[in-house]
Formats: C-alpha cells, sequence, structure tokens
C-alpha cells in the first residue's frame, strides 16, 4: 500500500517536472519573440534616421532663395540666378524634356530659330526708329527699301562682304582704278607734249613750279588787242591744239567741259572801271563821279539769298539780301534800301570787306532808292591782308543786277585787272584753263587717237616716262580692265536662244537680242555696251538741280566708281544693272546708313517676359548653352520621370546619370552630385521623431515582458528544483522498498 503511493507521488512530479519544462520551452520562445520585435524597433528606427531626402537650393525669377526636392525639373528649370546644371546619361546624352527635344528637332540646328521658339530674339529698335527708305533717284527694289529689307541688309552684311560678287566687284574696281590711273599719267605726259608744242604764241610751263604761262601777241600792241588776242587763242579760228572749240570737235572734251571753259573766257573783257586810289579809298569828285581807269574787266556770277520778313498777319515788312557773302541789303515793303552793310568773309579771316558805293554827296551810302537801282550802283572794297609781307591789297568789285527769262534775279561781280598787272593775269587764266584741259580731257578718247591714227602728230611707239610703257599697252590694260569693271556693274547682252552672238548679226537682226538699249537714236546690245559709249562720248549721265544751279554729271571713270552715281545713272537711263551688282548695292547702302546713323545696337529681347522683368541676355546664353550641349546628342526624359524625385535620387545613387555644369566660360563639365553646393540631404524630423516613440513604446513593452518571462523562468526553476528534491527521495525509498522486497522474496 504504502509502494502504491509512493509510485503514484512519484508519476504525479514527473508529469509537473515535464509540465515546468513545457512551459519553460514556451516561456524561452516568448523571450526570443521578444528579440526579434526589438530588433525590428531598432530597424524601424534606423530606417527613419537614415532616410535623408536630396534637396536642391536655388533662386527664382524674383531672385528669392528656395529648397525643394530634387527633380530634374527644379535642377534644370532656367533662372538667371541659377548656376545651368545638366543630366547626362551613359551614352554622354544629356537629358532634356520631351518639349525641348520638340523645339530643337524643329530648329533644324538653327540656333536663332531654337531661341526664337523661347520667345527670344536678338533685335533691335534702330530701323524701326530709321523708317522705310526712299530716294527716288535710285531705280527698284532700292528705291524703296522697307524696315524689314533694310534690317535684313544689315544682318546679312557679313556675308555681302565675303562674297564672290563682292570679291569680283572690288578686284575689278581695283584693277580698273589702278589701270585709269596708269591711262591718266600716260596720257597726261602725252597731252602736255601735245598742248605745248606747234603753237603760236607758245604756251610754257615753269619747270619748278609746274605753273603755266602764255606770251599774248596783238598788233597794234595794246591791251584791249592784247584781251581780244588772248580770247581768240583758246576759242577762236585758230589751229593752237588748246584751241577749245577743237578739243571739242576732236571729242577730247564733252560739251559741258567746251562751256565750263568757254565760259571762263567769256568772263574777260576789255573797259573802263571806277577804281580806288592808293589807299584803297574812292576818288570823289565834284560831281561826284568816280575816276575811271582802263582794264581787263573780269566778270562772275555771284550768288544771292534772301529771306522776308512778315507780320503776324503775312504781310511783308522787309526783305533782306545778302550779295556774294559780303553785302547785306535790307528793302523795306516799297522795295526801298533801308540799310546796307559789309559782312565778314567767312572763309578767309584775313579779309574785310567795306562798302565803296552808291554815295551820296558826302560819301555816305546812299539809301532809300529802289532795290535795282542800289544794285547797280553798288561797289565794295575787298582788303587782305598777307601774313608775308606784312601788307594790304585792296580790289574793288562793282555789282550789277540782271533778271533771267523766268523772273529771277541774276548777280554779276565785276572788278578791274589794271594794265600792268595784266601779264600775270593772263598767265594766271592760261593756268586755269590749261589745268582745266588736262583735267577734263577724255583720257581714252584722246589716247586711241594717238594709238589708232598714224597722222595724229604724236609717236605712240615712244615709252611714256611716268609709266614705263607704250601709250598701246597702257590703253590695252585699261580696255581689259574697264569692260571687266562695268560687266561687275550693266546688264551684259541677253540674247534669243537661236540668235547668232556675232556682232553683224546684232546689227543685221537686233530684234534677236532680247535686251536693247536705245540713246540718241542708237541702238546697243545692252547697259554695258552703252556706258562704254557714253564714258568715250563724255555723255550726261543725269542732271541734279535746276536753272543755273543745274549740275550735269557725266559718263567718266571716276564717276562709275561712285556707286550713289552709278545707281542714279541707272535709273536716270533705265539701265539695268547686272544681278551680282544687287549685292555691291546692298553692301553700299548698309555701309552708308551705318556712315550716316552710326552702328544700331542690338539687345536681346524676351517676347515671352512682356514686363521685362528677368534678364533677356542670361536666358538667351542659358538656351544656347543648352543648344551646343543637345547639338553633342540628347535623349527625351519622360515628362512623368520629370517631377519624380525617387527617380531623381535613384538615377544619381545608381549611377544611371552623371551631373554636369557651365562654367563661366559657357562650357560644360563633369560634377559628382556629392559635391555639389546646391544639393543637400535633409532628414524628416517629425518621421524620426515618431520613429523614436515608436521604438521607446516598444522597447519599454519589451521589457516589461521580458521582466515576467524571467520571473516566471525563476518561480518554475525554483518549482523545478523542489520537485525534483522531491523525485529524488520518492525514487530513493521506492528503489529500497524495491530492494528489501527483494532480499525478502530471496530469503523466502
Amino acid at each position: 500500500m504504502g509502494m502504491a503511493a509512493s509510485q503514484a507521488r512519484l508519476l504525479t512530479i514527473t508529469a509537473r517536472l515535464a509540465d515546468n519544462e513545457l512551459r519553460s520551452q514556451t516561456i524561452n520562445n516568448a523571450k526570443m519573440r521578444l528579440a526579434t520585435q526589438s530588433s525590428q524597433a531598432s530597424e524601424n528606427y534606423i530606417n527613419a534616421l537614415n532616410n535623408a531626402t536630396l534637396k536642391f537650393a536655388s533662386y527664382d525669377e524674383a531672385g528669392n532663395a528656395m529648397s525643394q526636392d530634387l527633380t530634374y525639373n527644379a535642377l534644370t528649370a532656367y533662372s538667371s540666378y541659377n548656376t545651368q546644371y545638366g543630366l547626362i546619361n551613359s551614352a554622354g546624352q544629356i537629358l532634356v524634356s520631351e518639349s525641348e527635344a520638340a523645339m530643337f528637332t524643329q530648329a533644324n540646328g538653327n540656333l536663332n530659330a531654337y531661341l526664337l521658339a523661347h520667345g527670344l530674339e536678338y533685335t533691335t529698335t534702330y530701323f524701326d526708329q530709321l523708317g522705310a527708305i526712299k530716294n527716288s533717284v535710285y531705280p527698284q527694289p532700292f528705291d524703296n527699301i522697307s524696315v524689314e529689307e533694310m534690317k535684313t541688309y544689315y544682318e546679312q552684311y557679313g556675308s555681302y562682304e565675303n562674297s564672290l560678287e563682292v570679291e569680283d566687284y572690288t578686284n575689278n574696281y581695283g584693277e580698273f582704278i589702278n589701270a585709269d590711273l596708269e591711262l591718266e599719267k600716260a596720257t597726261e605726259e602725252a597731252l602736255l607734249s601735245y598742248l605745248l608744242t606747234n603753237n603760236t604764241p607758245n604756251v610754257t610751263q615753269d619747270p619748278t613750279s609746274g605753273e603755266f604761262g602764255i606770251t599774248v601777241v596783238a598788233d597794234p600792241n595794246t591791251l584791249e588787242n592784247r584781251v581780244n588776242a588772248f580770247k581768240n587763242y583758246f576759242y577762236g579760228t585758230n589751229n593752237n591744239t588748246y584751241n577749245i572749240n577743237g578739243l571739242y570737235a576732236d571729242q577730247f572734251i564733252s560739251e559741258v567741259d567746251k562751256n565750263s571753259m568757254i565760259e571762263i573766257v567769256d568772263s574777260i573783257s576789255y573797259g573802263s572801271f571806277p577804281y580806288l586810289d592808293e589807299n584803297g579809298n574812292p576818288k570823289i569828285g565834284d560831281d561826284l563821279k568816280r575816276e575811271k581807269i582802263q582794264g581787263v574787266l573780269v566778270s562772275e556770277n555771284v550768288e544771292m539769298s534772301s529771306e522776308v520778313q512778315s507780320d503776324a498777319d503775312g504781310n511783308v515788312l522787309s526783305t533782306t539780301y545778302v550779295l556774294d557773302g559780303a553785302v547785306k541789303i535790307t528793302v523795306d515793303a516799297n522795295g526801298k534800301v533801308t540799310e546796307a552793310v559789309p559782312l565778314e568773309d567767312e572763309e578767309s579771316k584775313n579779309s574785310t570787306y567795306a562798302l565803296t558805293g552808291p554815295l551820296d554827296a558826302v560819301g555816305a551810302i546812299k539809301t532809300n532808292i529802289d532795290f535795282e537801282e542800289f544794285v547797280n550802283q553798288l561797289s565794295y572794297k575787298e582788303t587782305t591782308y598777307d601774313e608775308e609781307t606784312d601788307s594790304n591789297t585792296y580790289q574793288e568789285r562793282f555789282m550789277s543786277l540782271d533778271k533771267d527769262e523766268n523772273g529771277n534775279y541774276k548777280v554779276k561781280s565785276t572788278m578791274l585787272v589794271k594794265e600792268a598787272e595784266a601779264p600775270e593775269f593772263f598767265n594766271s587764266i592760261t593756268n586755269e584753263l590749261l589745268n582745266e584741259i588736262i583735267f577734263k580731257v577724255n583720257r581714252e578718247n584722246f589716247a586711241r587717237r594717238i594709238v589708232e591714227d598714224p597722222s595724229f602728230n604724236i609717236d605712240s611707239a615712244q615709252i611714256i616716262k611716268s609709266v614705263g610703257k607704250t601709250l598701246g599697252k597702257v590703253l590695252n590694260n585699261y580696255f581689259g580692265a574697264k569692260d571687266r569693271f562695268l560687266s561687275n556693274i550693266f546688264e551684259g547682252p541677253i540674247l534669243d536662244p537661236n540668235a547668232d552672238t556675232s556682232d553683224s548679226d546684232y546689227l543685221n537682226n537686233p530684234n534677236n537680242y532680247l535686251t536693247k538699249v536705245e540713246f540718241e537714236g542708237v541702238l546697243y546690245k545692252s547697259s554695258k555696251d552703252y556706258v562704254e559709249a557714253a564714258m568715250r562720248d563724255g555723255a550726261i549721265a543725269f542732271t541734279t538741280g535746276e536753272g543755273e544751279n543745274a549740275i550735269n554729271h557725266l559718263v567718266t571713270p571716276e564717276n562709275l566708281t561712285n556707286i550713289d552715281f552709278v545707281l542714279q545713272f541707272l535709273k536716270a537711263k533705265g539701265l539695268k544693272q547686272s544681278e551680282s551688282f544687287n549685292t555691291v548695292i546692298k553692301e553700299f547702302l548698309v555701309e552708308e546708313i551705318i556712315a550716316v546713323y552710326g552702328e544700331p545696337k542690338y539687345a536681346w529681347v524676351d517676347q515671352n517676359d512682356t514686363a521685362n522683368t528677368g534678364n533677356a541676355d542670361a536666358k538667351a546664353q542659358w538656351y544656347t548653352n543648352l543648344f551646343n550641349r543637345m547639338n553633342q546628342g540628347f535623349k527625351a526624359l519622360e515628362n512623368g520621370l520629370g517631377a519624380s524625385k525617387e527617380w531623381m535620387e535613384y538615377a544619381l545613387e545608381s549611377g544611371i546619370v552623371t551631373l554636369e555644369q557651365v562654367d563661366k566660360n559657357f562650357k560644360w563639365n563633369g560634377l559628382d552630385y556629392r559635391t555639389c553646393v546646391k544639393i543637400t540631404e535633409v532628414t524628416d524630423e517629425a518621421a524620426v521623431a515618431k520613429a523614436e516613440a515608436e521604438y521607446n513604446r516598444a522597447m519599454n513593452d519589451i521589457e516589461a515582458k521580458d521582466n515576467i518571462f524571467d520571473m516566471e523562468l525563476k518561480n518554475i526553476d525554483t518549482e523545478h528544483n523542489a520537485l525534483q528534491t522531491e523525485y529524488d527521495v520518492i525514487k530513493g525509498v521506492i528503489d529500497k522498498n524495491i530492494s528489501r522486497t527483494f532480499k525478502f522474496n530471496q530469503s523466502a
């Protein structure tokens, strides 16, 4: 019975020990789970600490600093205050937005078109202020040039300068100038020989001064006869080489130049003249008539200007006249002279004027007489101081007034050359006329005559000292250079496709030539051919001014090298310029505009910034930099990725893209994003605080549970030890009982 109870107790203890072991194992498993939870809480906290966001520091258009998440859009957005960055893929291509790629593609390599797509234009208000350029004396289309056309001319000026057309024109222009200058030297030498020989009387030239002189021979040898003889030398019926009419008949001078020189000769006459005394004062007799002196009278037309003074109602109060720049005369509304005063010589401060007539009884200037009567009696003294001789010279001039066919006043000034001064005067006029002939002679016609006419009394085979060539060689060079130069300017012959190109065909069938120029009944093959003929004839190209102010402009080598002259010539005669000359004209017009108005000032204008709040220059440079980089290769970035900070961080950290920035020289250079001062890592403090709170709460909970589990394990361990002790005791008792029982049975 006792043994059975022990065994039952042993079984109970064994069961409780097994239960304790199971409970201990369960608690240990729970403690292990607490460790896992602790590790997870720590990881969450560490992740919060490590979860930093990439930020980009930049400035907006107003210059305000701002920080934002680092995205492609934030990194590459334009601002004049920001450094320019770009993302480069592994292929070396810069990443751009889809819209940027489209604008670049559409520009087709044209930077200006690309910038214009961004609203940027390099422009000026210069031409708008200048306005359209109208010049009715120029041919179309250069008679009315619009603002946009002139702007285009200017912007293409560089291409004009470097064009083949301008290069050909410039080269041929230079060759023509040199050939013409050589012809001028050669013909001047031959012309001097021609003018200074075989003449009676002889014209001579001073070897030192180069001035010409003449000996006037007359019979009987009176001053009046010498004047008439002198005039006859230059336009009479004699055979003198310097006979103006003879030079014109030989086509050596033009009709215009002939008339100009004859006007000089006609200005000379013989007559009497009231004259000043040796002190430069007028002589006044009892009857107020001045002493007259015989001599050479020299007359010339002089200018007269007028200015009318009127009251508020437009009634004429007075008129002021200025004659020869020397005398100012005031006339009242009735035409009576109220005042006459001398003026200062504006050209030479060494000269002064003083009125010498008309005089009244006491030697004062008469007034209250009619204007015309006053001028016809008017005389004034010109006193000129000579610094070299420290002396004054006096010259008196008389005025006369007439009217032309239109009723306009013509004023003539006359001075007297005394007989003692006549030889020097004749030499002076001869020098003037001979220089006029040498300057105005048609060099080409004169040289052709020498070379082509054996009867002409000059040896054409003789070497011209000034150029070291024969006149024939000089002339051939001139013809070639002239032809090339004129071909650059004027339209050559345009033929029917089926026409013969020979001269005989043109003469026989002129209608085969689609371009013809008719001048004075002569039909020319082209504008160029007409100009060549007009140059030989010294023809009038056009006339400017009217009446006595009219100026005839001749077709001369000098004039044909003046583009302004050529343009007026083209319009006046209806000539056609060559196509290549249009480029030369455009270059000329640009240069003329710049010479008058200065260089236009260009600036970048941002059409999208109507308030002008930005910096158009900086924006233009920004997109120019981008354009240059895109030329090295680009790839469009999907618009969705442009705003993604996650993609941006991933792309940079994984090395999918690299960073480049533009330096001060506008060059793109590689840059590690980690060293970029504009990119920073920023921790989310709120997220860290939340993670820390969750970590602390979790750790406190884990610690409390762990303490409970430790206490339970301790209790289980204490109970386990007690049970184990009891188990050992009971088991020992049972073992002894069994042993005694076994011994008992053996004894039995």
